[in-house]
């Protein structure tokens, strides 16, 4: 069947998946972390078997997707360049860079044997309690999401990879994770004409190849099917409304907000509303349900899958692209432009002597939804600012802490001469404002670092240092050290509002 996009477990394809691909009844692929990657070796290995068992069988390469955003959201580590994500450009405000790390993407992807991109994420970050998309997105700004998504779209589909604007038609106000439940939004449909929907006609305007569903119930256009299986939505409202005559792929169909119908009459839904392709995610019997709707035919959806397919480049880049010095220098460029200060109560830079001791908290990296690969990362942001000063103390607590976790790290800490904490999400974790708010009152004026969403200082109004980095991986920390230090100034502008503090730009 040739609409749905499979997945499959192994680091090597299984005989019946490549069987499948020679005789032309699979031809599009997702692939997973936990599930397909190993090395970036093994996964243009795996890949290439794929793409040779299509032409075994006469067909053109098949299309091959994997979630590759930078930052928050990255399958492919390990040796491929650890971009930033969405945010920390939205914060450097930089279409130049934003292309460029459209083009790092493709440029590694296809050396990879990925041909498919299930980015960049075009939702506008206008709610502070979204628990899906945060650093994902480019900021709460429409017009600043559609020209830095732009850029990026340009970037990757110059490489040859095609690029998914997602999540159509907008996942940035939703308050509820559509992995666990089903989001609704009731906004009129000229108010996300102005928000939601602007930076996806820009990408359609700007020649994206594929767009991505949404499983949000968007009840102005239809009250009661999600985007993923409603055709007023994908017919209606993106191809006759908006003009979208690209790849329509929908979004994991094992996710609660659809899977709650059932497998396989969740899967019809989604291939009546006018999906082209439709994911499977980590659906079970996956073959199976191939075969049960082998009998589904929608020529023109088949028609656009042969021409994306036909139009991926046929040879590979050298892997030697792959984490290479050229793009590592993009990706810290990007860091080091994030950087955002959004206050300072003189401290900065700081000039330690030789004896002061600077201690360090961190939050362990955890995966806090499941479009997160955040656990895969070492914090070093430590090791960051041990290099520029001998005297450096890490303490590392984990999400939600514990009482005698939040204990143990106010005694390590009590004689710090410089303190630096670290947060990640901490609106949504009462206990790390607890920590700062215990810190601040024993009479330390903390340095707070915001690395995930910027929406921490709203938990401690008080501190009066206080940065965002939008990130953890290491070319952040090592950016945030430069700035600590002096090196380079924190020229970063904040991407959304801090919700009764600040402005976004401020």
């Amino acid at each position: 069947m040739k609409q749905l996009m499979v997945s499959f477990k192994g680091y090597t394809a299984p005989e019946e998946i490549l069987t499948a691909v020679r005789r032309g009844d699979i031809g599009t692929f997702c692939l997973f972390t936990y599930q397909n990657v190993e090395s970036p070796a093994q996964l243009r290995e795996l890949n290439l078997s794929l793409r040779q068992a299509a032409q075994a069988g006469g067909h053109p390469p098949p299309l091959i997707g994997i979630d590759q955003e930078g930052g928050q959201l990255i399958a492919i580590a390990g040796g491929a360049t650890e971009l930033p994500g969405n945010m920390a450009l939205g914060a450097a405000r930089s279409p130049e860079l934003a292309e460029k790390a459209g083009a790092v993407l493709g440029r590694e992807l296809l050396a990879m044997g990925i041909n498919l991109n299930f980015a960049p994420s075009l939702d506008v970050n206008i709610n502070p309690d979204n628990p899906v998309v945060g650093i994902r997105s480019f900021g709460d700004d429409p017009a600043l999401v559609a020209e830095l998504g732009i850029a990026q779209i340009r970037g990757m589909q110059a490489e040859g990879v095609i690029a998914t604007a997602k999540h159509f038609p907008g996942h940035g106000d939703t308050g509820v994770d559509s992995h666990h439940e089903a989001p609704v939004i009731d906004h009129s449909l000229n108010r996300m004409r102005s928000i939601e929907l602007l930076p996806f006609q820009a990408a359609i305007e700007a020649g994206v190849t594929a767009m991505m569903t949404s499983h949000i119930l968007f009840t102005t256009v239809d009250e009661q099917k999600p985007a993923t299986l409603s055709s007023k939505i994908l017919e209606g409202l993106l191809r006759e409304q908006m003009g979208f005559d690209g790849l329509i792929i929908s979004d994991a169909m094992d996710m609660y907000a659809v899977a709650r119908y059932g497998w396989q009459e969740s899967v019809q839904a989604a291939l009546e509303a006018g999906n082209d392709l439709v994911l499977l995610g980590h659906m079970p019997n996956q073959l199976e349900l191939n075969r049960l709707l082998k009998q589904w035919h929608r020529p023109e959806a088949e028609a656009r899958i042969l021409k994306a397919r036909q139009a991926s480049p046929a040879e590979l880049p050298p892997l030697s692209a792959v984490g290479c010095a050229e793009h590592q220098a993009i990706a810290q460029e990007i860091a080091d432009r994030s950087i955002t200060l959004v206050r300072d109560n003189g401290v900065l830079p700081l000039h330690p002597s030789p004896d002061e001791q600077i201690t360090v908290i961190t939050i362990r990296p955890t995966d806090l939804t499941p479009a997160d690969t955040s656990s895969q990362v070492a914090m070093t942001l430590g090791a960051a600012l041990k290099k520029r000063h001998p005297q450096v103390n890490t303490y590392e607590i984990s999400y939600h802490a514990s009482e005698k976790e939040l204990a143990e790290v106010l005694q390590a800490t009590y004689e710090a001469d410089i303190l630096i904490m670290g947060t990640i999400n901490a609106e949504q974790d009462p206990q790390q404002g607890e920590l700062v708010r215990a810190i601040w009152e024993r009479g330390q004026r903390p340095i707070v670092i915001a690395m995930r969403t910027p929406y921490d200082l709203a938990s401690f109004p008080m501190i009066e240092t206080y940065l965002c980095a939008y990130g953890i991986r290491q070319v952040t920390t090592e950016a945030i050290a430069k700035v600590l230090f002096g090196e380079i100034g924190a020229t970063g502008i904040l991407p959304c509002a801090i919700p009764g503090m600040l402005a976004s730009g401020g």
